[in-house]
């Protein structure tokens, strides 16, 4: 038998027909939410419940077979691609919520529920869940736990760790971890759940979570606004921070804000001459004074010169149109394809000299280059992307190393909230110190000592 008869086989006996997917329809699923990259193993098992994903887990262990787990296949940074001679693991029959405590204010929810889905569920019941994301339409709850994942309201409410009360998960020899925690006070033992937030599925397969909700909030302020230096930026974000209602602080520079402008499609109320702009949002609960005490914020903002020129959404549908400025990916893909992305974190005050300096740096090896900037500047975190022409798959590599070699003089993190994938993973020992590295390798051949669990991620 070949390696994939032989799962097929195996695996089936476990999850029956229902719980495969395999040759073409297998080939039409992409590991990648850019790129066409199919799985190259052959084999796809949907498990339905965390009963099955043991079993799943036991007979790969007893087989030696090595597994790729997949979410919602979002990740940009090749954590989902797999290799000929591994078995794609996809909780995407695990969506049941079981839970809407809005006494608690948790929810506890199986692992592949897409993170919109769980949002609107819980906004029914008067509830909301702050992790924000562009995907979140296809983004799983699995996913967004294993990845740490952040987005747009980091500022407010933290990345995911801080809204993950406790979380169920299974290792690689199919035991099943059970911590879900529900309680905000529980100092019994080790947290073990914090081993698996953020370990990009190397240590265990998440099944179930239980979340921390906060009650719905029923004002949000939205305002676009362009700015004259970074310095105002600067000053901006300080006076942002004393509203208490401050849930995201998003930085365009000049570059990134002309690209979507002009691109089509995009409603961008102010013109793109000014060289930073900010997408500011609040949200809270009392209509009057949140709108009065935001009113009192714009109105000292334009009289100390740090504005330059602001829209303030009126409706609904203002707010989507400035927020989609903001996550214009299609006019990346449309005008800069194909780009090389960056998700780096950095000190904001030196993020203007940061990006000043990556393009000098691009620019001594290509003269040629194209760059955006833009980022969650109110939590460090910069996204840039990098365009050479044709050529830019080619040196891919190459421009990863010139841009990360920034990151590193500027004491930045090599990744904001992405993770380190496939992609990064030549990089990390550059960015974590030798006895980190020792740690996290300690604990990866603890937890999975025969590296059958997403094997090329990491390190």
């Amino acid at each position: 038998m070949s390696t994939a008869e032989r799962a097929i086989a195996g695996l089936k006996e476990i999850v029956g027909d229902v719980g495969l997917v395999l040759g073409s329809d297998l080939a039409m699923r992409s590991c990648d939410p850019f790129r066409t990259v199919p799985p190259r193993g052959g084999v796809l098992v949907r498990p339905a419940n965390t009963a099955q994903v043991s079993a799943v887990l036991r007979w790969c262990h007893a087989h030696g077979q090595r597994i790729v787990t997949h979410g919602g296949r979002t990740g940009v940074a090749a954590a989902a691609y797999a290799d000929e001679d591994e078995v794609v693991l996809s909780l995407e029959r695990l969506r049941r919520i079981e839970e809407i405590d809005p006494v608690g204010q948790l929810v506890v929810t199986e692992a592949g529920i897409t993170l919109e889905g769980l949002q609107q569920a819980v906004e029914a019941q008067g509830l909301f869940y702050p992790i924000d994301l562009g995907a979140k339409g296809s983004a799983t709850i699995g996913g967004t736990i294993a990845t740490n994942a952040g987005g747009n309201r980091v500022v407010r409410w933290g990345m995911t760790r801080a809204n993950v009360l406790g979380l169920e998960a299974v290792l690689a020899d199919g035991t099943v971890v059970c911590a879900m925690n529900r309680l905000v006070k529980n100092n019994t033992g080790y947290d073990v759940k914090h081993d698996f937030i953020g370990s990009e599925g190397t240590l265990g397969v998440i099944t179930r979570a239980v979340l921390k909700l906060v009650p719905a909030p029923n004002t949000q302020q939205v305002m676009l606004a362009s700015l004259p230096s970074f310095a105002a930026v600067l000053q901006l974000l300080g006076a942002a921070r004393r509203l208490h209602t401050l849930s995201a602080f998003e930085v365009m520079w000049q570059d990134y804000y002309a690209l979507v402008a002009r691109s089509g499609g995009y409603a961008c109320p102010l013109t793109p001459e000014q060289p930073f702009y900010v997408l500011l949002e609040t949200m809270g609960y009392q209509q009057g004074v949140d709108e009065r005490l935001f009113g009192t914020f714009v109105e000292e903002a334009f009289n100390a010169g740090w504005i330059a020129d602001a829209a303030e959404a009126t409706s609904e549908r203002q707010i989507a149109e400035l927020w989609r400025v903001r996550e214009g990916s299609e006019a990346l893909m449309r005008e800069m394809n194909p780009f090389v992305a960056f998700d780096v974190s950095v000190d904001i005050r030196r993020a203007e000299e940061f990006v000043n300096d990556v393009r000098r740096h691009l620019a001594r090896r290509y003269p040629d280059f194209k760059s955006v900037s833009f980022g969650h500047l109110g939590d460090n975190n910069l996204h840039l992307g990098v365009h050479i022409g044709t050529r830019t798959l080619d040196e891919e590599h190459a421009i990863e190393r010139c841009v990360y070699e920034v990151v590193r003089q500027y004491g930045g993190a090599l990744t904001a909230e992405h993770g380190i994938g496939r992609l990064k993973r030549p990089f990390l020992p550059e960015h974590v110190s030798a006895g980190a590295m020792d740690v996290m390798r300690r604990k990866r051949s603890a937890f999975d000592p025969d590296r059958l669990l997403n094997r090329e991620v990491l390190f």
